[in-house]
This record gives structure tokens, C-alpha cells and sequence, in this order.
């Protein structure tokens, strides 16, 4: 959400996922990604990341891009950002190659004494194929995904709660994971991140 300083490194876990009913209960989906940052500038910083659940199905999955600061007012504790990057994935039962752009804008505001700051924001995926699975046609080009979190810094580490409504433009049923969504439509993620810079 916010750039790395210049030279800065950063290296993060996240947890979490889409909501799902599983066995009268409502759990995350146990999805995991490990990602790699550093700062080019003060307000620019490169990442990517392996995503490890997705490894253990047979995807390779990554994202690579940069963290931009577009507006930043220090006295405010205040700041606009955006996330322009790529999401691949090789599946290597089938072989197939699939990538899809994706822009995130957020904003954030620092509390506790710059100790931490809150952020709300979209994440936005764009659908280019024509078909999805089994060819069928794909109906959504642009996946939307507003996002509300709380990141606690300490000295070295940094600790992210995040809340997310996927794919809110998208109805949830018929489908065979029974996601928890709101109004019928998307489903309710929530995410946590340990990072640690260096």
C-alpha cells in the first residue's frame, strides 16, 4: 500500500482468502503467496511474489510489479497509490499459459501515531480471453475488488488485516465452492500479511 524507502527490502507472507461455508462453519480459503519488494525510490518500489498454495496444484502463479506513490502529504499522514502489475499463471498438467493486467488505487491515512496507517482501495483484474474454461464465454472483463485493512508497523515488521469483496460484479451460484458474498454476488476475503524489511 505504501512504497519501501529507496534501498529498503521487504519480504512478505500472506494468508487468508475467499470465505466459504465448509461443514456448518465459515472458513478462509487457506490460499498463500510470499512476496519479494524492493525500493527503487522513495516513492517507487518493485515486487513480486510465488504464490505457494497454487504451487501445490500444479499452477506456477506470480505477480510482478511496482508500487507508485501518485500524491503524498506528510502533514496529513495522508497519501494516494497505485499497484500497475501483471498476474501469470503456467498450469503444467494442461500447459497452458494464462496473464492478466491488473491496477490497484489506494489511499491511505497514517493513525497511532504513524505507528499505523488504515487503507481502502480496488484491486482491479482485466480479463483478456475471449473464453474461459471448457470455452465458454467470458462474460467479465474487468474484475473489481474493493479492499478496507489495517497495516501496524514495528521497528522491522509490519503486520496487514485486510478485508476484501471479490469479484463484486459477479454473481456466486451457481458454483461449486459455496462462497460467503454479499447480496449473492462475489465473496467476502479476509487476508493476513507478515512482512519483514531489511
Amino acid at each position: 500500500m505504501k512504497p519501501l524507502a529507496k534501498n529498503e527490502n521487504a519480504v512478505s507472507v500472506n494468508l487468508g482468502g475467499p470465505l466459504a461455508h465448509y461443514n456448518k462453519s465459515v472458513v478462509p480459503l487457506p490460499f498463500t503467496a510470499i512476496m519479494y519488494g524492493r525500493g527503487i525510490s522513495n516513492s517507487t518500489t518493485a515486487f513480486a511474489s510465488v504464490h505457494a498454495t497454487a504451487m501445490l496444484f500444479g499452477n506456477f502463479q506470480t505477480d510482478i510489479g511496482v508500487c507508485q506513490s501518485i500524491y503524498k502529504q506528510d502533514s496529513l499522514g495522508f497519501g494516494l497509490t497505485v499497484n500497475p502489475a501483471i498476474n501469470m499463471v503456467y498450469d503444467k498438467w494442461n500447459k497452458n499459459f494464462r496473464a492478466w493486467p491488473q491496477l490497484d488505487v489506494n489511499i491511505y491515512k497514517d493513525i497511532l501515531k504513524r505507528k499505523a496507517f488504515v487503507y481502502v482501495g480496488l484491486t482491479n483484474w482485466f480479463e483478456l480471453s475471449a473464453k474461459r474454461a471448457h470455452g465458454e464465454r467470458q462474460p467479465y472483463h474487468a474484475l473489481i475488488n474493493p479492499h478496507i485493512g489495517m497495516t501496524y508497523n514495528t521497528k522491522k515488521w509490519a503486520y496487514t488485516l485486510e478485508c476484501k469483496f471479490l469479484e463484486m460484479n459477479r454473481k456466486n451460484q451457481p458454483n461449486v465452492v459455496d462462497y460467503v458474498g454479499i447480496k449473492g454476488r462475489g465473496a467476502v476475503g479476509i487476508y493476513l500479511n507478515f512482512a519483514r524489511r531489511f
